[in-house]
């Protein structure tokens, strides 16, 4: 094996631990926050902390997500004209159920981004949304790394730096 694969691989597992890291503490505020928020809980400092953490760590989980898919494609030398070839790459790898869904996922990221002033009464929805997001997030972290030990795209010691 070539030294660059060696450090290939190394990088696809220190990005699969960030990932890890990233999800856990997506989960810990999303843990923190009332399941349902009462009108004046944006009114609460820290409240208002917990769901700028969300928004944060959603989106880093969704970016460093798509650097680690766009990673894993490249190691296998799959042809690369744009994302849409990494997502139709992963959707046949079953790491992404369709591309439609990895599309609401980026949606999702981007009004996150993007919306600052989110108005209070959508609060609910959206945190729905991040909820259901993160759980599907997950798996494809879940069934990233199971790809990448199958097909030797990570270290043969998992503790590799």
């Amino acid at each position: 094996m070539s030294a660059l694969f060696a450090q290939q691989q190394a990088l696809l597992q220190q990005q699969l631990q960030v990932l890890t890291r990233i999800e856990s503490g997506l989960r810990y505020s999303l843990e923190r926050l009332p399941k349902a928020l009462a009108p004046g809980d944006l009114d609460n400092a820290e409240v208002l902390e917990r769901l700028a953490s969300i928004n944060d760590r959603y989106t880093k989980l969704q970016d460093q997500l798509s650097a680690a898919l766009r990673h894993a494609h490249a190691m296998i030398g799959e042809r690369y004209r744009g994302f849409a070839d990494v997502i139709d790459w992963a959707v046949r790898q079953d790491l992404i159920e369709q591309a439609e869904v990895w599309m609401e996922l980026r949606a999702l990221r981007n009004r996150l981004t993007h919306d600052y002033d989110l108005e209070a009464a959508a609060m609910p929805e959206v945190l729905q949304a991040i909820r259901e997001a993160t759980e599907i997030l997950a798996g494809v972290i879940l069934r990233l790394r199971s790809l990448g030990r199958r097909l030797g795209l990570l270290p043969a010691n998992p503790h590799a730096p």
